[in-house]
C-alpha cells in the first residue's frame, strides 16, 4: 500500500461526517444555501414585477406609483390568473401532495416532495412578483427546504439528521428573509419543532448566523426597519398600557385568524376555478390599489410608514381595513404566499392607532412613543397569530434594533401569549404542522422503535474482499465500520475504523489481508423492532460505539443507527411527551 493511499486513508478517516461535528458541517452548508436560495427567489420576484408594471422602482409600492391605475389592476389580476393555472397544472399532473416544510420537520419523515412544492414555489413567485398582498417568506423557506430535503436524500441521510438539515435549511432562510439569525433559529425551535433544547437549537443557530454572514458577504446586511429611536419609559403607566394593547392586539389577532380559515372554507372549493379565483382577487386588490397602493405588497411600506410618521389616524385606520381585506381574500382564493410579514403589518398599524388614540385621550406621547407602541403591537399580534412569544420578541428586536423596547416588549408579549391561551387561539400556522402521514417523531416514546431511525448502508463486504478494497470504502465514507455480509445478506460481524488504521500502518502484510482476517464478532447489534429506550441504554453501555448494526431476527443485515442519531431523537421525542407535543 504506497504512502499517498495511506496519507488520504488516514485523512479521510479524521475528518469524517459521521458524528456531531457532520451536523454542524451540514448546518453550515444548508445556512449558504438558503442565503442564496433567498436571493434568487427575491431576484425572481423583482423581475416579474418589473415585467408586469413596466417600472423598476424598489419595491412593489414604489412600482405602483409610477404606474396608472388600470395597469396596477392588470398587474394584480395577470399575475394572480398564471399563478393559478400553474397551480392547476401541478394539482392535474402530479400525484404528490406538496408536503409543506413544516409538517415534514414536525411530524413527518424530513421527505418533501420536488416537482410539486418546486411548482408552487413558482405560484407563489408569479403571484408575489405581480403585487399581491401577501407575504414572501413562506414559499422562499419552503423552496429552500426542497433543496435540503432532496440533498439530504442523496448523502442517503437517516431520518433524524434529514429532519435536522430541513429544520436548518428553513432558519437559514428565516434569517436571510428578516436579517435575523437569532430569531430564525427560534422560528423553527418554537413553531416547527415545537421544543427548545440546545441540541436543536445549536445546529439551527449554526445555519441561521452561515445564511446572515452570506447575506452580509452578497447583499444588504442593514436591518430591514432600523428604528433605534423607538423608546417607551420604564414605569407602571408603561407597563399597565402595554399589557392593554398586548391583550387587545391579542383579541384582534385571533379574529384575523378566524377571518383567514373563514375566507378560505368560503372562497377556496372548486379547484378548476383556481385560475379564475385568483385572478378575481387580483381585479379586487388592484382596484383598491388605484387608491391606495399602500395595500399592495407584503406591508413593509406601511411599516416603514409608521416608523416615518407618514400616516394620519384617518388614513391609517383605512389602510388596516383595506389590507386585512386584500389579504385575506388572497389567501381565502387559494394563494400560495406568507402570513407573517402582513401579520406583523397588521400588528403595528393597531399599534399605531392604540397611541394615537391615547394621545387623543389626553396621553402625552412623542414620535419615539408612538413608534414604540406600533412595535410593541406588531409583537403582541404576532404572538398570538403564530402562537410563538419568543420568536415574536427576538424578531421585532431584531429586525429594527430597537433594544431599549424590550421591558415593554417583555409585558406586551407576555399578556398577548396569556390571552391566546385563554380563548384557545390556533396558530396560523396549526394546519401546515398537523397533517400527513405521522413519523416516529410524533409518536408516544415506547412506540418508538430503532428501525424508524436506521440509514441504509452500503458499507458491506464478502468475507473474502482484499484489505485494500475495505481501505477503499473507508475513503469513500469513513464510518464507524464496515460490515461484512454472506451472498444472502446475512450478518457476519464489522470491521472497524481503528482496526483498518492499525493494519495500514503494515504495508507488506495489508496486501495479504482479507476481511475475513480482521473481521471482528463481537460488535454489539440491534434488532429493527427494538425500542429507542433499549436501544439508547445499548449505546450507553458501549460508549466506544459510534453506531450499531441492525440485525433481523434472521440474521439479515437491515442498516445501521448512528449514536448521535438515536440520543437526538431520544431527547426530542422525550421533550415532545413531556411538554404534550
Amino acid at each position: 500500500m504506497n504512502g499517498f493511499f495511506k496519507f488520504l486513508l488516514f485523512a479521510r478517516i479524521r475528518f469524517s461526517l459521521a458524528g456531531r461535528g457532520g451536523v454542524y458541517f451540514y448546518a453550515v452548508l444548508a445556512g449558504m444555501l438558503s442565503a442564496a436560495i433567498a436571493l434568487a427567489f427575491q431576484f425572481a420576484t423583482r423581475l416579474i414585477l418589473e415585467t408586469l408594471t413596466g417600472a423598476d422602482g424598489a419595491g412593489t409600492v414604489s412600482s405602483f406609483l409610477q404606474i396608472p391605475p388600470w395597469r396596477r389592476i392588470f398587474s394584480l389580476a395577470a399575475g394572480g390568473a398564471a399563478a393559478g393555472g400553474i397551480l392547476l397544472f401541478a394539482a392535474k399532473r402530479i400525484r404528490k401532495s406538496p408536503t409543506p416544510y413544516m409538517e415534514a420537520v414536525s411530524i413527518g419523515n424530513g421527505y418533501i416532495p420536488v416537482r410539486a412544492n418546486l411548482l408552487r414555489s413558482a405560484a407563489a413567485i408569479v403571484t408575489i412578483g405581480s403585487g399581491a398582498s401577501i407575504g414572501r417568506e413562506g414559499p422562499l423557506v419552503q423552496t429552500a427546504a426542497v433543496f435540503a430535503s432532496m440533498a439530504g436524500r442523496r448523502l442517503n441521510m437517516s431520518t433524524p439528521r434529514l429532519r435536522l438539515l430541513v429544520a436548518c435549511s428553513a432558519a437559514g432562510a428565516m434569517a436571510a428573509v428578516f436579517h435575523a439569525p437569532m430569531a430564525g433559529a427560534l422560528f423553527v425551535c418554537e413553531i416547527v419543532i415545537g421544543i427548545m433544547s440546545m441540541d436543536m437549537l445549536a445546529p439551527l443557530l449554526v445555519a441561521s448566523c452561515a445564511s446572515y454572514l452570506t447575506i452580509c458577504a452578497v447583499g444588504n446586511p442593514s436591518p430591514l426597519y432600523e428604528i433605534s429611536g423607538a423608546y417607551l419609559e420604564i414605569n407602571a403607566q408603561t407597563a399597565l398600557l402595554s399589557a392593554l394593547l398586548g391583550a387587545a392586539a391579542s383579541l384582534l389577532a385571533n379574529l384575523w385568524l378566524a377571518c383567514l380559515a373563514k375566507c378560505r372554507r368560503l372562497l377556496n372549493r372548486r379547484a378548476e376555478l383556481l385560475p379564475l379565483r385568483l385572478a378575481v382577487a387580483g381585479v379586487a386588490v388592484g382596484a383598491i390599489a388605484a387608491y391606495y397602493p399602500e395595500v399592495a405588497g407584503n406591508g413593509a411600506h406601511i411599516i416603514r410608514g409608521l416608523v416615518s410618521m407618514n400616516f394620519s389616524l384617518g388614513d391609517v385606520s383605512a389602510v388596516l381595513a383595506l389590507k386585512i381585506f386584500s389579504v385575506a381574500i388572497f389567501f381565502g382564493m387559494g394563494a400560495v404566499g406568507g402570513v407573517l410579514t402582513p401579520s406583523l403589518t397588521i400588528g403595528g398599524v393597531f399599534g399605531f392607532i392604540f397611541a394615537q388614540l391615547l394621545a387623543l385621550a389626553g396621553v402625552p406621547l412623542g414620535t419615539e412613543e408612538i413608534i414604540g407602541f406600533s412595535l410593541l403591537g406588531m409583537a403582541a399580534f404576532f404572538t398570538t397569530a403564530a402562537a410563538a412569544p419568543l420568536t415574536s420578541l427576538m424578531l421585532v428586536l431584531e429586525f429594527t434594533m430597537a433594544g431599549r423596547m424590550i421591558f415593554p416588549l417583555i409585558i406586551g408579549v407576555l399578556v398577548s401569549h396569556a390571552v391566546s391561551r385563554l380563548v384557545r387561539a390556533k396558530s396560523m400556522y396549526a394546519a401546515e404542522a398537523a397533517g400527513g402521514v405521522k413519523s416516529a417523531f410524533n409518536k408516544p416514546l415506547k412506540d418508538v422503535k430503532v428501525g424508524d431511525l436506521f440509514r441504509k448502508s452500503d458499507n458491506t463486504v464478502a468475507p473474502t474482499t482484499l484489505f485494500r478494497s475495505v481501505a477503499k470504502i473507508f475513503l469513500k465514507n469513513p464510518d464507524f465500520a464496515v460490515y461484512v455480509v454472506s451472498r444472502s445478506n446475512r450478518y457476519l460481524g464489522g470491521i472497524l475504523r481503528g482496526d483498518v488504521l492499525a493494519f495500514a500502518r503494515s504495508g507488506a502484510l495489508s496486501e495479504n489481508v482479507i476481511a475475513d482476517d480482521i473481521m471482528r464478532s463481537d460488535i454489539p447489534t440491534l434488532s429493527p423492532d427494538t425500542g429507542i429506550i433499549d436501544g439508547v441504554k445499548a449505546f450507553s453501555e458501549n460508549p466506544a460505539a459510534e453506531e450499531m448494526p441492525m440485525v433481523e431476527a434472521d440474521g439479515k443485515f437491515y442498516g445501521i443507527v448512528n449514536r448521535s442519531d438515536i440520543f437526538m431523537a431520544f431527547a426530542e421525542i422525550s421533550a415532545r411527551s413531556k411538554f404534550g407535543g
